[in-house]
Parts: structure tokens; C-alpha cells; sequence
């Protein structure tokens, strides 16, 4: 089995807040000589994970794909990482702007993948992200997750480390706005 290392990045944006994460991930050929390859990731080793940044709008329908394309070069700065140095990553772009962003962001990641995440997959995602799974694993418990987004709230529920049920609620951050 012959293992390779490849520098990756993720790029986690939302309709509320935008962060990468640079990682360092071994990957190993699980399948014999006269198979189809079964790659695995065998390693990982986070390089950086970005501050958390507010996603930039132009309205509050329109993301401003080039104040992002800013806050992706800002990080890939301060992560010292060239963008052609890396070989393999993921856009995740959740909610109904992905197509605005999709090309401003699409040379950042290599050879990369481009997930519109629909609300089961959110839920499940940030769920997972936020130790929920690993928590009702460890304490043998139930545990749902709330995730208020910029346009929706995303819920997962967890029991015994397995996702049992997600759902969605039309209610995010961005919509409940205060006037002094």
C-alpha cells in the first residue's frame, strides 16, 4: 500500500460567516494492484484554521464574491500557503448563493470538489462539526444540534453517535435585524 501526502483547503462559506482550513492529509491506496484504487485518508494534520469571518454582501440577496476572493487571499497569506501549492480541497457553499461564488473561489482548491450543501447534509455537517456525534457517542446520550445559520437554522440529532433525524427551520441570523 503506497501512501501520499497532499496539502488541502477547505472552504467553508455560509451566508453568514466564511472559514478555511488548511490541512495536511496522507492518503493510502487501499485496493489491491488489479482493483479499482480505494483511497482512503490514513492521516490528517491541521496546518490552520482561519479566524471566522462575516460573509460580505453587496444586499441582502447578493454576496460580494470579490471582498470573499479578498478574505481567501488574506488567509492563504497568512497561512504562508501559495494557492498553486495546493493539490486537493472542497468548496462548501451552503445556501442559495452558491452559483455567485462558485467561480471567484474555484482556483483556491486544486483539484477540488464543489458541494452545495441542501439542509440534511448542513444539519448532519455542522452537527458532526461541532462534537455532537462524538459527545452522544461518549456519553451514550442524545444530543441535538442547533446551528443558526444567516437564512436557516439547521438541526441534527445525534443518539449514541449516530445521526437519527435532521430538519430545518426557515430562520436564521441575518433575518432579525435591531434598529436603535
Amino acid at each position: 500500500m503506497s501512501a501520499e501526502t497532499l496539502l488541502s483547503v477547505g472552504i467553508d462559506l455560509g451566508t453568514t460567516t466564511t472559514q478555511l482550513v488548511f490541512s495536511r492529509l496522507t492518503v493510502r491506496n487501499e485496493g489491491s494492484a488489479f482493483s479499482v484504487p480505494n483511497y482512503t485518508v490514513a492521516a490528517r494534520e491541521v496546518l490552520r484554521r482561519s479566524a471566522v469571518h462575516f460573509t460580505p454582501l453587496r444586499s441582502e440577496r447578493e454576496l460580494d464574491a470579490e471582498a470573499i476572493a479578498r478574505i481567501v487571499d488574506a488567509e492563504y497569506a497568512a497561512a504562508g500557503i501559495d494557492r498553486r501549492a495546493v493539490q486537493t480541497g472542497a468548496v462548501i457553499i451552503t445556501g442559495e448563493t452558491a452559483r455567485r461564488v462558485l467561480e471567484a473561489l474555484s482556483g483556491y482548491a486544486g483539484d477540488f470538489v464543489v458541494a452545495t450543501a441542501g439542509p440534511a447534509l448542513e444539519s448532519a455537517l455542522a452537527g458532526r462539526g461541532a462534537g455532537a456525534a462524538d459527545y452522544a457517542q461518549a456519553h451514550a446520550c442524545t444530543v441535538v444540534n442547533l446551528d443558526i445559520g444567516g437564512g436557516t437554522t439547521n438541526i441534527a440529532r445525534f443518539t449514541n453517535g449516530a445521526l437519527t433525524d435532521t430538519a430545518c427551520l426557515n430562520v436564521g441570523g441575518r433575518l432579525v435585524k435591531l434598529e436603535p
